[in-house]
């Protein structure tokens, strides 16, 4: 089951219920059509994992708090918390790559400490960048702060570049 997020007060929450669980941020936003093409494959996985993992949905235009914390200025924008640090973060209706990342994150979490899978607890500030199959949030979103190295590795290079004159 998907969560809709309230505002940020429920989000910690959220993030504090989840306990060890996988926890799939998505924020989307009503007119966003990238994101309507990728909910039913989100609510899909959500299924799919509910034993392993949380999916919560946080919209832009209602909790601009939230997504300036997490930096996010195109839908839809994934991000992978487990155990309170992020792990990852994507933007864009690919959902490929989302499949694979659920798969990958959601491991039971003696399996991710014993293969050294945590990363750095801070937020992917300044990793959401603009893709054919994302939706720009306009400008209440924040595009400052500074870039995790492991985002920029899975960007191409035209995206790194622009991440880089940020």
């Amino acid at each position: 089951m998907v969560y809709l997020v309230r505002n940020k007060e429920d989000l910690d929450q959220q993030l504090v219920l989840a306990e060890d669980k996988l926890v799939v941020i998505d924020f989307y936003a009503n007119w966003c059509g990238p994101c309507k093409i990728i909910a039913p494959k989100l609510e899909e996985l959500a299924q799919q994992y509910s034993d392993r993992a949380v999916v919560l949905k946080v919209d832009v235009d209602d909790n601009e708090e939230i997504t300036v914390e997490y930096n996010v200025t195109s839908m839809p924008t994934f991000v992978f918390i487990k155990g309170g640090e992020v792990l990852e973060l994507f933007v864009g209706c690919n959902s490929d790559k989302l499949a694979k990342s659920m798969e990958k994150f959601a491991e039971p979490v003696a399996d991710a400490e014993a293969t050294g899978q945590r990363r750095s607890s801070s937020h992917l500030a300044g990793a959401a960048m603009e893709s054919e199959d994302a939706c720009s949030a306009g400008p209440s979103a924040s595009s400052s702060g500074s870039v995790n190295e492991d985002v920029i590795r899975e960007l191409s290079e035209h995206d790194q570049e622009a991440v880089l004159e940020h």
